[in-house]
């Protein structure tokens, strides 16, 4: 089967390389455990948003000039129009004249868009003052007190509901990925050389357990 020599080669191998992938593999049982824990919808908000009402399409709009997207929304109940163009993203009136978003409006399209109650903090998301949770740099962050953050892009949008749990997930996702900073690399350099590693604990464990059972 295996010459003795051999054996210890393989025994070596999978002793050290088990001890650089073993913590990784705790942390990617465990980092799986957190992400079944919960439904998904409720992780990500999704049970605390409303229904959109039924919108009429507005009459009027004006011609515009280098429109990537164009989509009819609401504000409030009022049909606005979502414009997408090379300055970035912006709201319309019915008229086309825009419509810049203030704090107090998105706290109202905060509770408006959600079954969420109590007193609010709101501050404003800038590329100056970015939120750690959410990717966008413009809007509004609506934090209730039971730490839930809703936040409001530059369109009157819920652009994403973030609760404790959320949060919790996210920094387990990152561990589960090997992506600390930005959680969004499920492909990178050091995923794939753990992965590897624990590929070549499991292979040598293997046969080492063949070899057992052979001798026997």
């Amino acid at each position: 089967m295996l010459s003795p020599r051999t054996t210890r080669t393989v025994r070596w191998l999978h002793l050290w390389t088990g001890v650089f992938v073993g913590i990784q593999i705790i942390l990617w049982v465990v980092s799986g455990l957190v992400m079944v824990a919960r439904p998904l919808d409720e992780v990500r908000g999704t049970t605390l948003r409303k229904e959109p009402a039924a919108l009429s399409i507005p009459a009027g709009l004006p011609a515009l000039q280098g429109v990537e997207k164009l989509e009819l929304g609401s504000l409030l109940g009022k049909p606005v129009w979502k414009l997408t163009d090379k300055i970035g993203k912006r709201l319309l009136d019915a008229g086309g004249q825009p419509i810049a978003i203030s704090a107090a409006q998105a706290e109202a399209f905060a509770r408006a868009g959600t079954t969420l109650e109590g007193p609010v903090t709101v501050t404003a998301i800038t590329p100056a003052n970015p939120a750690s949770d959410w990717r966008e740099t413009a809007g509004y962050r609506v934090e209730f007190a039971d730490d839930v953050r809703v936040y409001i892009n530059s369109q009157g949008e819920i652009g994403a509901v973030r609760t404790p749990w959320w949060r919790f997930y996210d920094l387990f996702w990152g561990l589960h990925i090997l992506d600390w900073q930005d959680r969004e690399n499920t492909h990178g350099p050091v995923i794939i050389i753990a992965t590897l590693m624990a590929l070549g604990v499991v292979l040598t464990g293997a046969l080492l357990t063949v070899r057992h059972f052979w001798r026997r």
